[in-house]
């Protein structure tokens, strides 16, 4: 492989088997100029582009313009994020990560907190993912020697989250999120109960809903409807298929979808098992 734009000493683009790609190692363009070979051992991270031109401008915009030093804790944050979600993150995570980051030493030193109004949320369903973003905090800390509020751990665990979907966007992942909040907070009130949410029941209902809300907001709902078992749900689960129905008349007001009978029917049950743990 050749150098064929130089970002910083850590970041080159080049082409491999006639695909364009963004290759990352420590050092891999120190002292070297474009048409240089790279050092094979100096490569830790390779993106292919795709032919996502815009994706490319972006990257290479954020990689010249951000220190060095911030892009290397943006890259372990996720390193370490994605060997302990066992899971390879979106590339487009290079990007949001490392902007976020950098914007949020920026506020730090211009003395602006961002406020995050779903971090209780997001501590709540993406436990591990918060997780995960308060021991980036502890890095940026000891890198930086700044100490950022938990909203900015938030923030960052909604982008590993984000990363982790792959094909989503931040905006999805908000609004899910805060639609998840909204339904549990119909059914508690319904019910008068309190969640226990180390339970099996707990997380099925949390994961069902989630999946659910990011469908319906990228518009991957399918029409389906069984209404056999719908009658039969509605006479057996009376109050779960109530509020069933109240949580479908808060989907419909916010006008993103219609639920279907399908939908009620799946919705009823995670309900009654939930609230059959109290």
């Amino acid at each position: 492989m050749k150098i064929e734009k130089i970002y910083n000493n850590n970041v080159v683009l080049s082409h491999k088997e006639g695909k364009e790609i963004v290759v990352m190692g420590r050092g891999i363009a120190f002292q070297k100029k474009v048409g240089n070979e790279i050092a094979e051992e100096y490569v830790e991270k390779t993106f292919v582009m795709k032919n996502d031109t815009k994706l490319q401008e972006q990257l290479a915009d954020v990689f010249a313009d951000i220190p060095e030093e911030e892009l290397e804790v943006s890259k372990k944050i996720i390193e370490i994020a994605e060997k302990e979600l066992q899971t390879e993150l979106d590339v487009n995570i290079y990007l949001m990560l490392t902007d976020h980051i950098h914007y949020a030493i920026e506020r730090y030193h211009q003395g602006i907190n961002l406020t995050n109004p779903l971090v209780f949320e997001i501590k709540r369903f993406y436990g591990q993912e918060f997780q995960l973003a308060k021991r980036a905090l502890e890095m940026i800390e000891k890198q930086f020697a700044i100490v950022l509020p938990e909203d900015e751990a938030g923030f960052i665990a909604l982008h590993i989250v984000n990363a982790r979907q792959k094909d989503s966007d931040m905006h999805t992942t908000i609004e899910s999120t805060r639609m998840v909040r909204d339904v549990l907070s119909i059914i508690s009130k319904f019910f008068g109960l309190v969640f226990d949410e180390n339970s099996v029941s707990y997380n099925r209902i949390v994961t069902h809903l989630h999946y659910f809300f990011q469908r319906m907001l990228v518009g991957e709902l399918k029409e389906e409807s069984d209404d056999f078992l719908y009658e039969i749900v509605k006479e057996k689960y009376p109050k779960a298929f109530e509020c069933s129905t109240r949580i479908k008349s808060y989907v419909e007001k916010t006008g993103q979808s219609i639920l279907t009978r399908s939908e009620l029917v799946y919705l009823t049950i995670h309900i009654q098992r939930v609230t059959d743990d109290k």
